[in-house]
């Protein structure tokens, strides 16, 4: 897949060039709460008193004027299109206001966990086996509301992008010069001072984010981020998680709503609140573990939503399939690729994503 370690690399620096969509700003994480990191700055003044300053002198009342400077000092301190720095750059989180809707998915999951623990689970231990059912569903709740958090904060393979005009051929139109008034423009990414067309990135421009994503997949906002070469992972590990959740949930209170065993003991509320939670994880599983069996065949073919919907490869053969096994393992077992927009990465060299089976 693009944007993981090519067989044959060819190295380029990941400095943004000039002329990439992105502006400076900070944004407060909703994580930590930590806001902006800010820097205590002297202000540049023309009189020689101010250049005579100690560099470490302490703050107080009686300096010189400071102020403080809202620079994100961390990994991310540009922001593109709707994705800013957060948590003091730590992260680039997507600003699309009530299109995140990450909080209520991570609620759909809390609330039923918390209301199983309450009812079902006490009735669920003393029978056989049943001490590790709490357990297994403690855990695996866990690991999805992780998976969850990382899709959520993971910068989703954001590259930078210019526009340019597109060269015409006769720009007359009834003798007017409407195209030349008027050019076309197209979109390209921009790395290391060159232009590349979004296709060899398998790249698209979100519509709810406006930034260009590398392999994108879709936006989701149940996760409040765009999915996309950097994020798919943690996407699809969230809703095998939320699946393997439902699922347990939904066997143990069946089986202590409709259980002859336990009818006597069983108080009322309890059995309804079973037979709620039941009915409730049956339509989770099959929405949540639908759409896991559907990027589960996307991964097995190496294709993107994006691009199954567009049809791209329904009247070719698909060029980056190299088979079900190997699909699988470069999607779950490859290290994810360095962030191309992070200033830690900026003086490394980064791979470009090469055609597929290493053709120039």
């Amino acid at each position: 897949a693009f944007g993981q370690q090519p067989r044959a690399a060819r190295q380029l620096s990941a400095r943004r060039p000039d002329g990439a969509v992105g502006q400076e700003g900070g944004q407060n994480c909703p994580v930590c709460d930590k806001g902006e990191s800010r820097t205590i700055v002297a202000k540049k003044e023309r009189s020689t008193d101010t250049e005579n300053l100690p560099s470490r002198e302490p703050l107080n009342r009686d300096t010189k004027m400071y102020e403080l400077s809202s620079q994100p000092m961390g990994s991310y301190t540009t922001a593109y299109g709707k994705h800013k720095p957060a948590c003091g750059g730590a992260c680039l989180l997507a600003d699309v206001g009530s299109m995140n809707l990450m909080p209520v998915s991570a609620g759909l999951i809390i609330v039923p966990c918390i209301l199983w623990f309450s009812f079902v689970a006490p009735r669920i231990v003393p029978l056989p086996a049943g001490p590790f059912a709490p357990l297994v569903v403690a855990v695996s709740m866990c690991l999805s509301l992780t998976a969850l958090l990382l899709a959520w904060i993971t910068e989703p393979g954001i590259v930078p992008y210019v526009h340019v005009e597109e060269p015409q051929g006769d720009p007359s139109v009834d003798g007017e010069t409407t195209l030349r008034r008027n050019p076309r423009k197209k979109y390209v990414i921009a790395l290391n001072g060159q232009h590349y067309p979004l296709p060899l990135f398998r790249a698209k421009i979100c519509r709810e984010t406006e930034a260009c994503v590398e392999r994108f997949d879709h936006f989701c906002p149940w996760v409040g981020n765009v999915v996309g070469l950097r994020n798919h992972k943690y996407f699809v590990a969230f809703t095998i998680g939320a699946s393997v959740v439902a699922l347990e949930v939904f066997v143990s209170s069946i089986l202590v709503g409709t259980s002859a065993k336990l009818s006597e003991e069983l108080k009322a509320h309890e059995r309804a609140m079973a037979l709620i939670l039941a009915s409730y994880t049956a339509v989770i599983m099959l929405a949540v573990g639908g759409l896991m069996c559907y990027h589960a065949d996307l991964i097995a073919q190496n294709e993107s939503t994006n691009e199954r919907l567009k049809g791209v490869f329904a009247v070719r053969a698909n060029p980056y399939d190299e088979g079900v096994l190997t699909n699988c393992y470069n999607f779950w077992c490859l290290p994810t690729r360095k962030s191309y927009v992070s200033s830690d990465n900026k003086h490394d060299d980064v791979p470009l994503p090469l055609l597929p089976h290493g053709q120039p």
